[in-house]
């Protein structure tokens, strides 16, 4: 799993919005529920999209690897593979 590190990183970078081009969701909403998605730009296990075989466990869980989105988008790019 991604350090607490780089989870701290990743959500003080997001601005509390979802990383999915023109979505303004926010990431924690103000009640303070996480309502976002921690996603992997290429697959952790083999069956998931964009699995890159050569890469190592931590490249898969390091911060140039994740992105935060709402669970609508997380679940649309995984879906909708052009």
């Amino acid at each position: 799993e991604p350090s607490l590190k780089t989870l701290k990183r990743l959500f003080a970078l997001s601005c509390n919005r979802c990383a999915f081009s023109g979505c303004t969701l926010p990431i924690v909403e103000k009640s303070g529920t996480v309502t976002g998605i921690v996603c992997h730009i290429k697959a952790r296990n083999r069956k998931g999209p964009r699995y890159n075989p050569n890469q190592t466990e931590e490249e898969t869980h390091a911060f140039e690897n994740l992105v935060l989105m709402c669970a609508r988008h997380s679940k649309q790019i995984d879906s909708e593979i052009e």
